[in-house]
C-alpha cells in the first residue's frame, strides 16, 4: 500500500499538478524529515515593485500571471512542506526607504497555507526593486541549518545596491545546503541576464516565463520534478590545504566545495582490505557561463610523491546543465607496493582551465574494491573493445515511467520501450542494472515538429549518452562509423532542411569486464565495475527555451550475467557508498507479437521513490568506513548493487559540433 506522504505518493501528485513555479517550489521540500534531522526550507521572494502593474508581452499584467501561478502553487503544496513568502517593493513608492522595502509576510512552515492564500491575494505593485537586500533577508529567514531553496519571481533587474549577483553568491558560500532558483516574468535581454547571474551564483536555475498561461506551463512541465532530492548530497567534509590534517573519507559520499584556484584540497582515504583497488568520483557544476572548467584528482601513496591514479574531470553543457565529473582509481597491473601496501591513500582535487568552479558544491564518492584471488588474474577475460551495434526498433511504448532529472532521482527500468517528453534545456535520467558481461543499447526515436527545431543552430542538440557508476562518461563511440538509420552525420539545427523529420541516436557501452581498468580509452575502462548505468537524454534549442519533443526511449541489455566475474581474495566482497533500497522495482519486460521489446509499469512496493539518499534499507550487511555508510555485498551472478547515485551527472558527449 503506497503512503499518501510517501515519497513516490509526492511524486505522483506532483506528476498531476499543475503549478509552474512548483517546480522549483517542490524540486526541494522533501516529506518530513527524520527525527532529529533539520527540515528542508523554502522561501518565495516576490516582486511587487510598481512594473509588476504593467502588462506581459502575452497579455495581461504581470502581476495577474503571478496571482494566477501563485495561487496554484498554494493549492497543491504538501502539508510535509516548509515554506514562507517575502515580498520587497511593496509598501514604499520611491524615496528614503525604498531599497531597504522587503517584509518576510508569511514565516517559513507547514501549517500556513491560509496565510499564504492570503498573502497572495494581498500582493499588489508599487515601489522599487531592491533584489539583493530581499534575498539578504531571504538567507535570514531561512537560517543556517538544513537543506535550503530561494525561489525569486521578478519582472525587472535590481534598482538597489547591494549586488544581487554578489548576495547569491554570498549566500551559497555559506553553506552547500543553499540554492537560488530565479524565474524571470516577461523580462528583456537585460534584465534576464542579470536574474541568469543571480541563478548561476547561487547554484540554482533560471526560468522564462511571458504571461499568465506560460508561467503555469512552466511549472506543470517541471512539475514531474518536484519532490527530488537537493542537487547535491553526502556527508560534510572540508578538505585542507595540507595532507598532514586531512580528513578521512572512506567507502561513501561525501560533500565538500570545490576549492579556489591555485589551492587544493587533501583527503585521506583508509583501506579497509589489504592491497584493495580505491575508486573515487567527483561531480560538481559549473556556473552558466563558463567556458571550459575542470578538475584533476590525484591519488597518492604513503609518501606523498608517488603517483597512485590520475584522473580528469571536464565541463559538458548539453542539457542544460554545465556539469564536471570524473573519477580516478588506484589499480595498476605492475606491483606499486607504495600504493598497493599503503594503509591509506590521499586524495588531491584541484580546478584546472579556469576559477568558475570555485566554491562550487562537489560530491566525492569512494568504493573498495578487494584484491583478486591469487593465480585468478591471467583466468579473466581479456579487455573488451566497442560491440557492433545490434539494430533495434521501437516496442510498444509505455508513459508509465516518470524519469528523473538526475542520478539520485533516477526510476530504475529494465530493456523496453519508454515514451517520453523533453523540453528543451532538460535533462532526464533512467537507470538500468548491469552485471559482469553485460552490456546495453539505448536509443531515442522522435519525429520532430517544428517548434522543436526551428531556429536551432550551434550548441543545440538531442542525444543521448550513458554514465557508469564510477561518475565517468561509459558511452562508446561508434564514429566514424555509425548506424547507418542514425541521425549521426546531420546536426540538430539543420533539421529544418530535412524533408524526413525523424531523428534517432543512439549509446552503447562496452561490456562490464575486470581488465576494462587498464585500457587507456575512457569509455572502456568507465566499464570496470558491475552495477547501474545510467541513461542519460538531454535536448536543447537556444533559439526555443519551451520547445518540446515526444520521444521513445529504447533499452536492450546483452551479455550472460555475471560472465568473467572475478574472484577476490579471502572472499571479500565489493564495498559501495550505501544506497537506499527504496527505489521501485525494475519493470517488467515482454515481447509484443512482433518480437520487439515492450515495457510495462514499474510496480508499486510502496514507499518506493528512487534512491532518495537517506535511510538504510538494504538487505546486506552495513557498516561503517571513514565516517560514511557502506554496504557490503555478497559475490553473486547478479550485478552488485551501484553506489548511491549522484543528483547530476556528465553530458561528456561528442560535443554540439558533432551533432
Amino acid at each position: 500500500m503506497l503512503s499518501p506522504t510517501s515519497p513516490r505518493a509526492l511524486r505522483l501528485l506532483a506528476g498531476t499538478a499543475a503549478p509552474l513555479l512548483a517546480s522549483t517550489l517542490l524540486f526541494l521540500p522533501q516529506p518530513a524529515a527524520a527525527d532529529g534531522e533539520t527540515p528542508q526550507k523554502m522561501q518565495l521572494v516576490l516582486d511587487a515593485s510598481g512594473s509588476m502593474a504593467e502588462n506581459a508581452k502575452g497579455g495581461g499584467t504581470k502581476i495577474t500571471a503571478a496571482r494566477t501561478a501563485l495561487t496554484r502553487v498554494v493549492d497543491t503544496l504538501p502539508d510535509e512542506a516548509v515554506v514562507g513568502m517575502r515580498v520587497y517593493g511593496a509598501t514604499i513608492d520611491t524615496g528614503k526607504g525604498a531599497c531597504t522595502d522587503s517584509q518576510q509576510v508569511v514565516e517559513p512552515g507547514t501549517d500556513n497555507r491560509d496565510a499564504l492564500s492570503t498573502a497572495v491575494g494581498n500582493y499588489k505593485p508599487l515601489g522599487e526593486t531592491p533584489i539583493g537586500y530581499a534575498l539578504a533577508q531571504a538567507g535570514k529567514d531561512l537560517g543556517t541549518d538544513g537543506k535550503r531553496t530561494i525561489v525569486l519571481v521578478s519582472d525587472g533587474e535590481s534598482t538597489c545596491d547591494p549586488n544581487p549577483c554578489k548576495v547569491a553568491r554570498d549566500l551559497s558560500k555559506d553553506g552547500i545546503d543553499l540554492k537560488i532558483d530565479v524565474v524571470g516574468l516577461s523580462v528583456d535581454a537585460k534584465t534576464r541576464k542579470q536574474l541568469r547571474c543571480i541563478a548561476d551564483a547561487g547554484h540554482g536555475t533560471y526560468y522564462d516565463a511571458d504571461d499568465a498561461a506560460s508561467l503555469t506551463e512552466r511549472l506543470e512541465v517541471t512539475s514531474t520534478r518536484a519532490f527530488r532530492p537537493f542537487d547535491f548530497t553526502g556527508t560534510p567534509v572540508t578538505g585542507t590545504a595540507s595532507a598532514f590534517d586531512a580528513p578521512e573519507i572512506g567507502v561513501g559520499q561525501w560533500l565538500d566545495k570545490v576549492p579556489i584556484r591555485d589551492t587544493v584540497a587533501f583527503y585521506k582515504i583508509p583501506r579497509t582490505i589489504p592491497g584493495s583497488t580505491i575508486h573515487v568520483g567527483a561531480t560538481t557544476q559549473t556556473p552558466g557561463d563558463s567556458l571550459g572548467s575542470g578538475l584533476v584528482l590525484d591519488l597518492t601513496g604513503t609518501d606523498g610523491t608517488t603517483s597512485c591514479g590520475r584522473g580528469t574531470a571536464f565541463e559538458s553543457a548539453i542539457g542544460g546543465t554545465n556539469l564536471v565529473s570524473g573519477s580516478v582509481n588506484s589499480w595498476s597491473r605492475a606491483p606499486k607496493p607504495v600504493c598497493d601496501d599503503a594503509e591509506e591513500l590521499t586524495l588531491k582535487i584541484e580546478i584546472s582551465v579556469d576559477d568558475s568552479l570555485a566554491g562550487a558544491p562537489v560530491e566525492i564518492v569512494v568504493y573498495e574494491e578487494p584484491p583478486l584471488a591469487e593465480g585468478t588474474l591471467a583466468q579473466l577475460p581479456a579487455e573488451e573493445g566497442t560491440p557492433q551495434w545490434e539494430h533495434m526498433e521501437p516496442g510498444t511504448a509505455t508513459a508509465e515511467v516518470i524519469p528523473g532529472s538526475s542520478i539520485a532521482n533516477a526510476p530504475v527500468i529494465q530493456a523496453g520501450t519508454y515514451r517520453l517528453d523533453i523540453r528543451s534545456g532538460e535533462r532526464q535520467v533512467l537507470a538500468v542494472p548491469l552485471a559482469w558481461g553485460q552490456h546495453l543499447q539505448a536509443q531515442i526515436d522522435a519525429t520532430l515538429t517544428k517548434p522543436a527545431y526551428d531556429g536551432a543552430g550551434a550548441w543545440s542538440g538531442f542525444d543521448v549518452h550513458v554514465v557508469g557508476p564510477t561518475r565517468s562518461d561509459a558511452t562508446a563511440t561508434l564514429f566514424p562509423n555509425p548506424p547507418d538509420d542514425w541521425r549521426a552525420g546531420i546536426p540538430f539545427g539543420n533539421m529544418w532542411i530535412e524533408d524526413d523529420k525523424h531523428w534517432r541516436r543512439g549509446a552503447t557501452t562496452v561490456p562490464v569486464t575486470y581488465l576494462n581498468r587498464a585500457s587507456a580509452k575512457g569509455e572502456v575502462s568507465a566499464s570496470t565495475l558491475p552495477g547501474y548505468r545510467y541513461v542519460d537524454v538531454g535536448f536543447v534549442n537556444r533559439a526555443n527555451d519551451s520547445a518540446v519533443i515526444t520521444y521513445d526511449l529504447t533499452v536492450k541489455v546483452f551479455g550472460e550475467e555475471g560472465a568473467g566475474a572475478p574472484e577476490y581474495a579471502d572472499d571479500a566482497s565489493l564495498l559501495t557508498p550505501d544506497t537506499d533500497d527504496s527505489g521501485p522495482a525494475p519493470t517488467e519486460t515482454s515481447t509484443d507479437d512482433d518480437g520487439d521489446l515492450t515495457a510495462t509499469a514499474a510496480r508499486d512496493d510502496g514507499d518506493d521513490f528512487p534512491w532518495l539518499p537517506v535511510g538504510v534499507g538494504f538487505a546486506g550487511l552495513l557498516l561503517v568506513a571513514g565516517g560514511g555508510l557502506a554496504v557490503l555485498l555478497t559475490r553473486r551472478p547478479k550485478p552488485t548493487t551501484p553506489p548511491t547515485p549522484p543528483p547530476h551527472q556528465p553530458w561528456n558527449g561528442p560535443g554540439p559540433g558533432g551533432w
